[in-house]
């Protein structure tokens, strides 16, 4: 058991490891998030302007890493932060000690000032949820700096194939709803289950009824059968934690259908 915990533990550790570095900067210049290998960045386009409006070419993206870019076409000073609040984008609360401006909870992170007909960037982390992003300048907000934008479930695109692999283009992801879009480029019959264990792949107990298989005694969810160059989609709302993903056909589990899918704590900001 002390082993398994050791496993699972180092497992957590280097994702994290590989995370490190996501955040926003309050700095005028560029603000870069640091990606593993594994993590996919969306790109929002972002305009702030003197006629109080903030434009995004896209109002919507799916949970993990976030880069904003942001161009200032304004004579005036502006800045663009992201809040994650229940609170639609036109009912912030007032700030009781800086007039004119919003009490920014919960703060993700913002570009800072970014001067007359300059350009600054943001990148972050952001789970799936309800966010506000807006201009906190003096009066900004007040004037209509504000749009709600809104991050959906992390989606997880796998493979399955006749080679005996099953590949996810993210193994590590954020906690919260997931779609796994999940495609058999094979011609023999698959299936996705996802396990909620940190037990190594070769310490899983086979099914004793069953002994081509393995116990599904941690099964979360499925897909079934996929057939041969089939799609099916599973979604789930996951924990943070350490979990692992199979095949389980007769005897494909033992032939490698397995992988490891590591979900960390979502972002809850940085104050």
């Amino acid at each position: 058991m002390k082993n398994r915990i050791r496993i699972a533990s180092a497992l957590i550790t280097g994702a994290v490891l590989a995370l490190a570095g996501f955040g926003g900067s309050a700095s005028a210049g560029v603000a870069t998030a640091a990606t593993s290998p594994n993590d996919s960045v969306t790109t929002v386009t972002a305009t702030v302007g003197d006629d109080m409006r903030i434009t995004l070419d896209r109002y919507s993206v799916p949970a993990g890493n976030v880069r904003f870019l942001v161009t200032n076409t304004g004579a005036f000073t502006h800045e663009l932060v992201v809040l994650k609040t229940d609170r639609a984008a036109d009912q912030l609360v007032a700030n009781p000690d800086e007039a004119g401006k919003v009490v920014e909870q919960v703060h993700m992170g913002e570009t800072g000032d970014i001067s007359a007909g300059r350009f600054s960037g943001l990148g972050l982390p952001l789970g799936a949820g309800h966010y506000v992003i807006l201009c906190n300048e003096i009066g900004h907000y007040m004037a209509g700096m504000h749009v709600d934008f809104t991050v959906t479930a992390a989606v997880v695109n796998v493979s399955l194939d006749d080679s005996m692999r099953i590949t996810l283009d993210k193994n590590v992801i954020y906690a919260g709803p997931v779609l796994f879009a999940v495609s058999n480029r094979g011609a023999a019959i698959h299936e996705f289950v996802v396990l909620a264990t940190a037990v190594p792949a070769d310490m899983i107990p086979f099914d004793p009824e069953e002994p081509t298989k393995v116990s599904e005694d941690t099964n979360i969810g499925e897909t079934g059968d996929i057939t041969a160059s089939r799609f099916s989609g599973l979604t789930l709302d996951l924990a943070p934690g350490v979990y692992t993903v199979i095949c389980n056909e007769p005897g494909h589990f033992m032939a490698g259908m397995h992988a490891t899918l590591i979900v960390l704590d979502a972002p809850s900001g940085d104050e």
